[in-house]
């Protein structure tokens, strides 16, 4: 999917206000994630020597597994976002699939 045909119910300005629909709770455990998506097909929005910039509808599949309220499980879902925070580190955000 090509940002230039979101739909119009997409917002618009993506820096207003807290959009989350779930309250987070900070935690600090070990989590194990594996890939489930084998391959993905896509069409390039940009290219340069460092990198390129696609799109696909298809979904990267993951599972998760981690510690709960002290009990270990495993939760599938899809990565929904990756953020470079510096050299040494990178966020990764997973939506669970609902349960």
């Amino acid at each position: 999917m090509n940002p230039k045909n979101l739909p119009s119910s997409a917002p618009s300005d993506l820096s207003v206000g807290e959009r989350r629909a779930q309250v987070r709770e900070d935690s600090n455990e070990e989590l194990h994630l594996t890939i489930e998506t084998a391959s993905l097909d896509g069409v390039t929005e940009n290219v340069s020597g460092i990198g390129v910039l696609f799109f696909t509808e298809g979904d990267l599949r993951v599972s998760v597994d981690m510690k709960e309220g002290g009990v270990r499980t495993t939760r599938k879902g899809r990565l929904v976002r990756v953020q470079r925070m510096s050299m040494d580190n990178t966020g990764f955000a997973v939506e669970f699939d609902p349960e």
